[in-house]
């Protein structure tokens, strides 16, 4: 509440120059829009100023929008629909709702039309109106709900929302539900805040305001509305003014301040002279002015105020006329003119009871039956109609679930047969690089033999042979032969690899390392990273793969790099199991053929089998690299 004062008394400081200023502005900029010749500029410049004079003047406003109605060309959104529904709007304000509703209608159609969801709320909500007016609260809601609907699915449309909002509020208030309607009165301030369009902020403060005085919320009510009518004078907007003060009267003289219900009369009265005869909130003063001079003992300005009214039946008069006649007559007979009020209780009851005579009741019961026995047979319809598309509805479900179940079996056995095929060439490739494994190791192991230890053997021999038999002779052969008992002893090494349940794989390396033949020049070092590193955990199968791959690593160094100086490094990181292996000698691309094909071929399958990656260059030092990385955690076997 404190807040809503302080905005207005915020926007008080600049309204009055705003205002001024603004109709120049509209004006100058509809000068130049003709000077530039654009009938959709033209068109938008017309309608600006009819929205200026939409709440000062509704003749004027009219007359813009029509205006602007002639140069539009291109019949598109927002433009066209808006001012579809701005004309609409001028017929209602003046009071002719037969004319209003027909326009409003059309705008709402060609808003769907052209799919301007905003405009076409803006329709369906004014259609409500004319509906709540028309006491057809039902349809009214209707309207409203179709409205709020629309206006829900969008972000944005602030404005819409709070006119929306305010109108279901009233509706609510009318029908004395009065807690909802605070709820949507609310809601619609919350909105009309975020939109800043004062036509809305302080629409939607007058129903909020209204509401809380009808709850007994008297000071509440009342500061509101004062802030709304005063804001509403700033505003220039007459409408708004007024409809402020027929507040502040009922507030006024439900809690018996009759100094300020003459003088909102008196203020009223001024407001009058810039409004039309017949609009909304000029009849609506009236009426209100009648009932209050009948209840202040001004019986006769009372009656004279209701006879005016008589002339606008059917417009904006929301009294029934039975009651207006009744309130003529209360007003006769106060005055003691019993001819008169006798006269106008007759018209009242006679107009009251049309509806009640006998021939009208009995036809009334007859179109009842009728109709209830039609709206039976419809709902009988209705309901068949229904069965019928729920079991055709279960029939298209079914055969749907069919045909998926069908599709998922077919898919089912594609996939069992694909899979069978898969697994059958798998392990026909395995069982192939198994076989050519084996082959590639005899060939290794007997070129091996045939160049190793057969030459040797062969050479010793031939010494036996040639040289005398003397101790020096005899030691120098011992030295030929534990060579070569060397040689066959690292040969099966290499064919009868470790059992790795009973050491662990850096044991079974720095085993190899240290029986490993190699040149005098040469010095391998093997480092392991980790040594509180829980080893016995990695599977035997992933261990022998590695015991594997570093064999023929180190082979491929000892023998073809020229190398001096290998390193070999082994470490358990959390993510991974790294083996690096560096040498001094020149790069694998510089060797022979037969080890970039065989050799290398064989460690990249065997690093594949179990899941590792493998990476061959140089290293930042310039020295040959390669690394082998086994990802963590192992996998199951």
């Amino acid at each position: 509440m404190k807040t809503l004062i302080l905005f207005f008394c915020l926007s008080g400081l600049f309204s009055s120059l705003y205002a001024q200023d603004e109709l120049t502005s509209l004006k100058t900029a509809a000068e130049r829009a003709e000077k530039l010749g654009v009938d959709d500029s033209i068109a938008l410049a017309y309608c600006r100023l009819g929205e200026y004079y939409a709440y000062r003047s509704s003749d004027t406003a009219r007359y813009w929008f029509e205006k602007s109605m002639k140069a539009v060309k291109t019949k598109q959104p927002p433009l066209y629909t808006g001012l579809l529904v701005n004309l609409a709007e001028t017929y209602f304000s003046h009071g002719d709702m037969d004319e209003a509703m027909k326009r409003y209608r059309f705008s709402r159609d060609e808003s769907a039309r052209l799919k301007d969801t905003a405009s076409l709320a803006n329709s369906i909500s004014s259609i409500g109106i004319i509906y709540r007016r028309k006491e057809m609260p039902d349809s009214a809601l209707i309207c409203y709900n179709q409205a709020l609907l629309l206006l829900d699915r969008r972000d944005g449309d602030w404005d819409e929302k709070a006119n929306l909002l305010g109108n279901i509020s009233i509706l609510y208030a009318n029908t004395s539900r009065l807690d909802e309607g605070l709820v949507y009165g609310k809601r619609a301030v919350e909105a009309a805040a975020k939109s800043g369009d004062m036509d809305m902020i302080l629409y939607a403060n007058y129903s909020c305001g209204s509401i809380l005085f009808l709850q007994g919320k008297y000071d509440e009510g009342i500061a509101m509305i004062r802030a709304v009518l005063e804001e509403g004078r700033r505003q220039r907007m007459p409408k708004y003014a007024l409809k402020g003060i027929v507040t502040m009267l009922r507030m006024f003289y439900k809690i018996n301040q009759r100094d300020s219900v003459n003088y909102y009369m008196r203020e009223a009265e001024e407001v009058l002279l810039e409004l039309p005869a017949n609009s909304v909130e000029v009849l609506g003063y009236r009426e209100m002015q009648s009932l209050l001079l009948a209840q202040m003992g001004r019986y006769r300005e009372s009656l004279e105020i209701q006879k005016s009214l008589l002339d606008y039946q059917g417009e904006n008069v929301s009294s029934p006329v039975d009651k207006l006649y009744l309130e003529m007559a209360r007003n006769y007979q106060d005055l003691k003119d019993y001819s008169q009020a006798a006269k106008h209780y007759e018209r009242a009851y006679a107009l009251a009871d049309s509806l009640r005579t006998e021939q009208v009741q009995k036809e009334l019961s007859e179109l009842t039956v009728k109709y209830e026995t039609k709206e039976k047979e419809l709902e009988i319809v209705r309901l068949n109609g229904m069965r019928l598309e729920e079991e055709a509805r279960t029939m298209r479900w079914a055969i749907l679930a069919l045909v998926f179940a069908f599709a998922f079996i077919l898919f089912a056995f594609y996939y069992m047969f694909r899979r069978k095929r898969m697994q059958k060439e798998q392990e026909y490739r395995l069982a192939q690089r198994y076989i050519e494994g084996l082959e590639k190791e005899r060939t290794r192991l007997a070129k091996e033999l045939h160049d190793g230890v057969c030459n040797d053997l062969l050479g010793i021999g031939m010494q036996m042979q040639c040289m005398p038999s003397t101790p020096e002779t005899q030691q120098e052969l011992l030295g030929l032969l534990e060579q070569v008992r060397g040689d066959v002893r690292c040969i099966s090494h290499e064919l009868m690899p470790p059992k790795f349940q009973y050491v662990t794989l850096v044991e079974a390396l720095e085993a190899y390392v240290a029986h490993l033949a190699i040149p005098s020049a040469m010095h391998i070092t093997m480092h392991n990273a980790n040594t509180d590193a829980e080893w016995r955990k990695v599977p035997e199968q992933i261990a022998y793969e590695i015991y594997r791959v570093v064999q023929e690593l180190l082979s491929n160094s000892v023998k073809h790099s020229g190398a001096t100086d290998i390193q070999l490094k082994l470490s358990m990181e959390p993510s991974q199991l790294v083996l690096q292996l560096t040498d001094n000698g020149k790069g694998y691309t510089d060797t022979p053929a037969s080890l970039r094909g065989i050799g290398l071929n064989t460690i990249r399958e065997r690093a594949k089998s179990i899941n590792a990656a493998l990476t061959m260059g140089v290293s930042k030092s310039g020295e040959q690299e390669f690394v082998l990385s086994v990802p963590l955690p192992f996998p199951e076997k």
